[in-house]
């Protein structure tokens, strides 16, 4: 008796054929529209220089949004008679254009898996990075600041690690750079690769400033390809070595990674240097899991490369110590730590001596915005927070008001009791990793490690902060994926969706600054502006994630245990939870202040 066979049935092999190269195309029109989106004068982004070479970059923009402004210059053409609508249009297109990349990642995140190879992955995201490559506009400065400080080291001859963009103020890029008064807050490692780059381009004749815009955005998206082969390699070698094979889930936390939105504008648009970064980190943890017992040179390679990220971004030394307990809980701890150790200073010491013009180069700890000032975070928003309330209490009053909020005491009493709780919280994980070594005995249990203690830095230990600053923990976190195992339904109320949820309102933060009617005041909070929210928002999204995840009682399997069987969103739930707790504790005590200052004015 034959079987009525459906349409769709006949050709199953084609259906999984057309599926991934349909949502490709349908990501690379979206990030189409973005590109078109992102030109538009209301939104007050800086020119990449792109249309220097032609008007071609703009394309997109002339077809979808004929008669409009544009941020990039256009030689030889005057725009002056056209229209400007108002901003809020602009942010709103912009958000829409951000939600659907969004919405486009996780249907891909939910249907690609089990139909694409990895060799896909890497084509597909080289194409989505072509197409930001070409985006003519940067809605950040420090692409422009990583070429300042290349040009003043190898056209000026100059340190760059203590000489102020202000000494080649006649340059080219000057009018393109935001901090003229502070030197590069970047290390060595980077300056020695944003230079090399310099030198290439000026090699090949090309002089202009738009030939290392070009180039430092290749540079990002070969790193961010890199991190993705490194990610797919590493976590076949972590399945292999803990006995538990999952191609599917090697192939969804590689493109969780890939096709992120957020790390692929970062990357491929602006450029950011963290991209690098992440590739020396995951080069080092590359390095130990590729044999099923790491050796002493292992060992060493690995703090090598450790140590070049500590010279691309300082910050980076917060994950040295999570390296060095998991070598004291190796064989032969000692003769590893005191190699590591030895290889992993000489390396720093020997990078920054070219560069140390009797200590000069310390002076960027000093007048680095990081080092007092507070924006995108819970700080930010508390500090100005206890301005608004006193404002709003003072003006009833008839007390004088606070009228700058920037370098507030406010502002200076929430940054440092952020890095205060960030050091407890810090010390406490390390306390707790020393006293359980089952938890970071093993190369997942590091992993896990890193990525717990760089996203309570993201949260409380850094008060100023950037979404690019994410990137090592969403790289990590690739990896924590993919070593998990298979475990119960309801898929996107899993812990994965409070990380995706975390890369879009990492991205959508941006729109906090391009709508003007977000500068203006909270009613009742005089100078308490809309867009103090942003630190809110950051994290808000996440949270309620986790949140949601609790209330209806879903613990998947493959989401709460690694290879190892350890808590992994328990550990970040409560790392979430502390820092809303602390936020509290620091609402709580800013009122007490308050209601003290106002009692000794009556």
């Amino acid at each position: 008796m034959k079987t009525a066979t459906r349409p769709n049935d006949q050709y199953p092999h084609q259906q999984h054929n057309f599926l991934p190269s349909a949502l490709l195309l349908v990501m690379m029109c979206t990030f189409l529209l973005l590109g078109a989106v992102l030109p538009l004068y209301g939104l007050k982004f800086n020119d990449a220089l792109l249309t220097q070479l032609g008007t071609w970059p703009l394309l997109p923009t002339a077809i979808l949004f004929p008669h409009q402004v544009v941020t990039a210059y256009v030689p030889h053409i005057h725009m002056v008679h056209l229209s400007i609508p108002g901003r809020w249009r602009h942010t709103g297109l912009l958000l829409a254009v951000f939600l659907n990349l969004f919405l486009l990642y996780l249907l891909a995140l939910r249907l690609l898996p089990r139909r694409i190879s990895h060799r896909y992955i890497l084509a597909s995201t080289l194409l989505l990075g072509i197409l930001c490559v070409c985006i003519p506009v940067t809605t950040s400065t420090d692409l422009f600041s990583y070429i300042a400080y290349a040009r003043i080291g190898v056209i000026y001859h100059l340190n760059p690690l203590a000489t102020l963009p202000a000494a080649i103020h006649k340059d080219p890029v000057y009018p393109h750079i935001s901090w003229s008064t502070q030197p590069s807050a970047y290390g060595p490692t980077w300056t020695l690769i944003a230079s090399f780059l310099q030198w290439l381009t000026l090699t090949f004749g090309f002089t202009g400033i738009v030939s290392m815009v070009l180039a430092l955005r290749l540079l990002a998206l070969v790193m961010h390809l890199g991190s993705s082969w490194l990610i797919w390699s590493i976590s076949g070698h972590l399945q292999r070595n803990y006995g538990f094979i999952s191609p599917e889930k090697r192939l969804r936390a590689m493109l969780a990674f890939a096709w992120n939105p957020l790390l692929l504008f970062e990357a491929c648009v602006n450029a950011h240097n963290d991209v690098t970064l992440l590739f020396f980190v995951l080069l080092a943890i590359w390095l130990l899991a590729r044999r099923t017992q790491a050796t002493t040179r292992d060992y060493m390679l690995a703090a090598a490369l450790f140590a070049l990220a500590t010279c691309i971004k300082l910050n980076i030394v917060l994950l040295a110590p999570g390296l060095l307990l998991f070598l004291w809980l190796q064989p032969h701890k000692i003769r590893n730590i005191v190699g590591a150790i030895a290889t992993y200073l000489s390396i720093i010491l020997l990078l920054y001596a070219p560069f140390w013009q009797d200590g000069a180069v310390l002076q960027v700890l000093w007048v680095n915005p990081t080092a007092s000032r507070n924006i995108n975070t819970l700080s930010e928003f508390l500090g100005d927070l206890y301005n608004g309330i006193y404002n709003a209490i003072a003006k009833v009053s008839g007390y004088q008001l606070i009228v700058k909020y920037t370098g507030s005491s406010a502002e200076h009493f929430a940054h440092l009791l952020s890095i205060g709780i960030f050091v407890i919280i810090y010390a406490l994980l390390w306390w707790r990793a020393s006293r359980t070594p089952r938890s970071i005995g093993t190369l997942p249990g590091l992993i896990r490690w890193l990525a717990v203690a760089w996203l309570l830095y993201c949260a409380v230990g850094t008060p100023w902060f950037w979404s690019w600053y994410t990137f090592t923990f969403f790289g990590l976190y690739a990896l924590i994926e993919a070593s998990s195992r298979e475990g119960a339904s309801f898929g996107f109320l899993r812990l994965p969706l409070a990380v995706h949820l975390f890369a879009f309102s990492l991205l959508s933060l941006y729109c906090f600054f391009t709508w003007k009617p977000l500068n203006t005041f909270v009613p009742g909070l005089p100078g308490f502006e809309w867009a103090f929210l942003r630190g809110l928002w950051v994290w808000a999204l996440p949270f309620l994630a986790l949140r949601l995840q609790r209330k209806l009682r879903v613990v998947p399997e493959s989401y709460e245990h690694d290879i190892q069987g350890k808590e992994l969103p328990e550990l970040l739930q409560h790392a979430m939870s502390e820092v809303v707790r602390q936020s509290q504790v620091v609402l709580g005590t800013i009122w007490r202040v308050l209601m003290t200052e106002r009692r000794s004015h009556i």
